[in-house]
């Protein structure tokens, strides 16, 4: 990351190099869904998911739920799960 600018209020912010760390979503073509994170959690309320979080753990059920910053509703029949978004690695529809 750069550092040097400046916003309004005075405050440092970060630029991203447009080469280093550029998110490139899969075609809608290639995967079946837009690229967009939350457009293919819409697509896959109801469905089963697969999630995996940081410490390695992975939640199997139906996504039920979710919200803007990716915290999760996941239900297995018996138990409902709430995964706070900041511990996903990995949504697998």
């Amino acid at each position: 990351m750069l550092w040097g600018r400046r916003g309004i209020d005075g405050h440092r912010w970060a630029v991203r190099s447009p080469r280093v760390g550029t998110f490139m979503p899969a075609t809608p073509a290639s995967s079946g869904m837009s690229g967009r994170p939350l457009d293919v959690l819409e697509a896959s309320l109801g469905e089963e998911v697969t999630v995996r979080l940081k410490g390695g753990e992975e939640y199997v059920g139906e996504l039920t739920g979710y919200d803007q910053h990716m915290n999760l509703v996941i239900e297995d029949g018996r138990d409902t799960t709430i995964i706070r978004g900041d511990n996903v690695v990995s949504i697998r529809p």
